[in-house]
């Protein structure tokens, strides 16, 4: 799979989850059939075979955020938890063409007016604020996201400084903060990316929907 099909699919997949949208009911009636299909007919053996790649548990590993702003920009975000740290995915919509700082503040709300209620990035090692693959920089520096002529940007990055749903990095709970400037990437505190266009506050993912028992059919008088 190609990486802006991944993109793509995890921005929608978080936007669903965080809808508490039933995401895989046609996958478990497959998998069900397959079940049963299996226990009938035994599978042949195949040293060859392929290994498929596991999907992410629909529980604390992911975590997302949409995010608002008066001006008209939007956008998700989601964070999933992987083996080599948390692969973030943004998409923003509405916003001016450009670069545009993006970061996780440590703050939980996005009060008006300017978004204050957010705080300052999020910074739990105390560090300096730098470019996402700087040597030093703050757990929630993203670095710019950059926006085309149609308003739409797109953002993958991965973080070893994140973490969902557990321990002090833990994402969920903080503000992710669109600027409306970009981010020089090293201007302390912040990058000097200026006013703060939409805000959305990280949490963490719905999982699928329980799927209803069945009516009992009554027995026969």
């Amino acid at each position: 799979m190609s990486n802006r099909k991944m993109r793509e699919r995890s921005v929608v997949w978080g936007a669903l989850l965080l809808a508490g949208v039933v995401v895989f009911p046609a996958c478990q009636k497959k998998e069900s059939e397959e079940v049963g299909e299996a226990s009938a007919t035994p599978a042949a053996e195949s040293p060859m075979a392929a290994e498929a790649t596991p999907e992410p548990s629909l529980t604390s590993q992911v975590a997302g955020a949409q995010l608002t702003g008066p001006g008209g920009a939007t956008g998700v975000i989601t964070f999933t938890q992987q083996p080599g740290g948390v692969h973030v995915v943004a998409r923003v919509e509405h916003a001016t063409p450009g670069k545009h700082g993006f970061h996780l503040h440590a703050g939980g709300t996005c009060d008006a007016p300017g978004f204050k209620g957010a705080g300052d990035h999020f910074n739990p090692g105390n560090t300096p604020h730098g470019a996402p693959d700087a040597a030093e920089h703050h757990a929630g520096d993203f670095g710019n996201i950059e926006v085309g002529a149609d308003g739409v940007g797109n953002l993958d990055v991965t973080s070893s400084g994140l973490s969902v749903g557990e321990g002090a990095n833990d994402v969920i709970g903080k503000a992710v903060i669109l600027h409306k400037g970009e981010d020089d990437l090293k201007t302390q505190p912040s990058g000097n990316s200026g006013d703060r266009i939409a805000c959305g506050v990280v949490q963490k993912a719905q999982g699928q929907a329980e799927t209803p028992a069945a009516t009992p059919t009554p027995a026969p008088q």
